[in-house]
């Protein structure tokens, strides 16, 4: 029982070290910012102009735009393919009413892809 206990003590520090260190990887900070997208759709005369932005901060994230959207809740990395990777959005919070889903996205420098719509790193 007593070699049992000195196991637990090394192991229980060695497991939330591997938690956190997963947590904090280099993938998950390439995300953090703002990533904004715009543009218009129609001619002259029948102009309909759109925004997207996502936030990601830590684990979490929130998107918002026009058409009037807006998502928020947690993210988690479920697969990486060098610059893409997928990931789970825990929705908590969303108008229109969006379930948790998977996307994915490629990480590129200063942009972030996902499905079509090409989003850019904001300064702000």
């Amino acid at each position: 029982m007593r070699f049992f206990s000195k196991i637990l003590v090394f192991i229980i520090p060695v497991m939330m070290y591997i938690i956190l260190f997963n947590g904090c990887g280099k993938n998950v900070s390439r995300l953090q910012g703002k990533w904004s997208a715009s543009g218009n759709i129609g001619d002259s005369t029948d102009l309909r102009a759109w925004y997207i932005d996502y936030e990601f901060d830590g684990r979490n994230y929130k998107l918002s735009g026009y058409p009037p959207i807006s998502e928020e809740g947690s993210y988690e990395i479920v697969e990486e393919k060098g610059d893409s990777l997928q990931l789970y959005f825990n929705v908590t919070k969303s108008s229109p009413e969006t379930k948790s889903h998977k996307d994915w996205l490629l990480a590129k420098d200063s942009s972030l892809t996902i499905g079509t719509l090409t989003l850019r790193r904001s300064l702000k």
